[in-house]
């Protein structure tokens, strides 16, 4: 062929060949590469005899074989035999019918031509290698974008500086494979304080400067480290301290997503700091609006709680109150207003309000309800609110309740199920229609019962049968009857609080009425002794305190009394006080008298045979006696009962 064909001037060697390999034509390309003219080539040598020893080999015993039956090769990695060295090609071949075409055509050997395509494979190399790190480049910056998109996303769902921190950590340690951590957040006065720590003991990270690297403005190395300032829209609102992984094939961490991690966490915590600001003011509000604490009476204990939803920043209406409806009578009330914000907690603050003056009118729990519901007739925002409202007799147990469209409170009492007290029920505050009065309910309960008021945030879940609500509370109260009050409490909402649904405010109130108590205050005169053995019998007798036991207690109590007329009062005028009562959170109940004066403790001696007989009476009859001296001397004389007691 001549020379100035554009066949000639190809990038890549063509040559034609018959199927036996003897070269019929090459273009100018393929002869410069093996550095052999046209006459050396073309009609003399075969294509094997221009490959290395092993391409020779490689198509003698595989290719040429292959391109009989397939009737072509693509792209196979051969060696040229160049001037002086080897060069790597890829081959593809074609075989065509020179003569005739069809079936016959495949059959005439002697016929068939066959095209051949060489290309340098160095070529192909460097594409493949651009090709591959164009394609390393765009995953690492659709990592980059997922790693700030994971940490934005955490960031977002953050609520609160304390949250925020560990989201921001356990982000970052995710999606930019960081073995450890910690940040640090900028309080009062710009000091750095470490809130959250990961993949290292806290305090293992050394504490960095606010001051540089608020000048410094971007991450630095700091050693094994690298540190990233997390800017607000005005100052340094905290700092990212992380260790660099190690390795060869550690990846690094790269610069601008840190910084970008740097500016969209700073703005978090600008968020999470003016949240909690705004929260502690609501905070502050609702608690001013809550119960404050319950009048003092040895005759029951109160513990309550308070639980705000997720919505933090808004006052709810949920709310408890505890007192004196009139003497002896302890009236407890648990509210929820409808709504949430400053409108809802007026309505409960007034609510609130409307109660105590109505209850201390002698109303009671029904008649309370219907004047309640004239009352928020007049406060829209009122309207609707749910109500448990009862009284306690101190005196006798006997609970009178009434509840308006609220969650039944709970009744625990000793040594037997939880039970829900479901009488007593009518609508929600000012959705009372037709002349049928309200509903109230009666209950006797024995001393050391409790009574759980609570609100429905407690209970209720969106996917779930409000039965399975109560349920889990009651199950969740009788694991805690015997945990002291304040416990319970916290025992309770944490174990009903502990899903993720729970969205509402959560208000809880538990009340344990300890029985009646038995307190006189005598002068200083033996001749009151028969008075007093006779009130302190009946009173025990009433506790269902077995009538041995009864005549113990009251002879030791009398001993204690003697003493302290003729010793502590030496005869002179003078005040002796006793109480008595059952206390009831041991493993058994006990009865507890003390008594009390104003005098000076005197140790029996040998100069007075007959002194310390008194005490040794009472110790005999009692399992345990106290004698405290100081300004005055009180003695106090336990005596345990079993279960007499009921």
């Amino acid at each position: 062929m001549n020379a100035s064909t554009p066949w000639d001037d190809a990038p890549c060697g063509l040559l034609t060949m018959r199927l036996d390999g003897t070269v019929v034509a090459a273009n100018a390309t393929l002869l410069a590469w093996v550095g052999r003219t046209r006459e050396e080539v073309v009609g003399r040598a075969r294509l094997a005899e221009l490959l290395t020893v092993g391409g020779r080999i490689y198509w003698e015993t595989h290719l040429a074989p292959l391109l009989i039956v397939e009737r072509r090769l693509d792209e196979v990695a051969v060696e040229l035999r160049a001037a002086g060295s080897r060069l790597p090609v890829l081959l593809s071949a074609s075989a065509t019918a020179a003569r005739r075409d069809g079936p016959a055509a495949a059959e005439d050997a002697d016929g068939a031509l066959v095209q051949v395509a060489l290309t340098p494979s160095s070529e192909r190399s460097r594409y493949e290698r651009e090709l591959l790190a164009a394609r390393r480049v765009a995953e690492q910056s659709a990592a980059h974008v997922r790693a700030l998109q994971e940490v934005t996303a955490a960031l977002s769902r953050a609520v609160g500086v304390e949250a925020v921190a560990g989201a921001l950590l356990s982000a970052v340690l995710a999606t930019l494979r960081a073995p450890a951590g910690t940040v640090w957040v900028a309080e009062a006065g710009a000091t750095l304080v470490q809130r959250a720590s990961a993949g290292e003991a806290g305090g293992a990270a050394p504490a960095p400067s606010a001051q540089e690297l608020a000048a410094a403005g971007e991450p630095c190395l700091d050693g094994a480290r690298v540190v990233v300032p997390l800017h607000g829209r005005d100052a340094l609102r905290g700092v990212l301290s992380l260790v660099r992984p190690k390795g060869p094939t550690a990846p690094a961490l790269d610069r601008d997503v840190l910084v970008a991690v740097g500016r969209q966490a700073g703005l978090a915590l600008d968020r999470a700091q003016l949240y909690e600001q705004q929260a502690g003011v609501a905070h502050e509000l609702q608690r001013a609006l809550l119960v404050g604490e319950p009048p003092e009476d040895p005759r029951y204990e109160v513990a309550a709680a308070y639980q705000p939803g997720v919505e933090a920043l808004e006052v709810g209406g949920d709310w408890s109150d505890v007192f004196l409806a009139r003497t002896g009578v302890l009236a407890v009330v648990v509210g929820d207003v409808v709504g949430r914000g400053l409108g809802a907690a007026g309505a409960m603050g007034q609510l609130r309000s409307a109660v105590r003056a109505l209850a201390g009118t002698g109303a009671p729990p029904a008649r309370l309800l219907t004047l309640l519901d004239g009352f928020v007739a007049q406060i829209p925002a009122a309207s609707m609110a749910t109500l448990a409202y009862a009284e306690l007799d101190l005196a006798t147990g006997l609970l009178s309740y009434a509840c308006a469209g609220h969650p039944p409170p709970l009744l625990l009492p000793p040594q037997a199920p939880g039970l829900l007290l479901w009488e007593g029920r009518s609508t929600p505050l000012g959705a009372f229609v037709g002349r049928a009065p309200r509903t109230q309910a009666r209950a006797w309960i024995k001393p050391g019962a409790r009574l759980l008021f609570y609100t429905d945030g407690l209970v209720e879940r969106r996917r779930q049968p409000l039965d399975d609500g109560l349920l889990r509370l009651r199950e969740a109260a009788d694991r805690v009857r015997d945990v002291p009050g304040a416990d319970a409490v916290g025992t309770i909402i944490g174990t009903l609080l502990a899903d993720a649904e729970a969205r509402d405010d959560v208000c809880m109130l538990l009340l344990t009425w300890l029985g009646p108590t038995l307190a006189e205050e005598l002068p200083a005169d033996l001749r009151r002794l028969p008075g007093l053995r006779r009130s302190l019998g009946e009173w025990l007798a009433a506790q269902g305190v077995p009538t041995p036991v009864c005549g113990d207690v009251v002879l030791a109590a009398s001993e204690a009394v003697a003493n302290a007329v003729e010793h502590g009062c030496a005869g002179g005028p003078g005040l002796v006080r006793v109480s008595a009562g059952i206390e009831r959170h041991a493993d058994r109940p006990q009865v507890v008298v003390t008594v009390s004066d104003d005098g000076r403790w005197r140790e029996a001696g040998a100069a007075v045979p007959e002194r310390g007989r008194g005490l040794r009476i009472m110790r005999g009859l009692m399992d345990d006696v106290q004698v405290m001296a100081g300004e005055g001397t009180t003695v106090v004389l336990r005596r345990a009962l079993g279960g007499a007691v009921p």
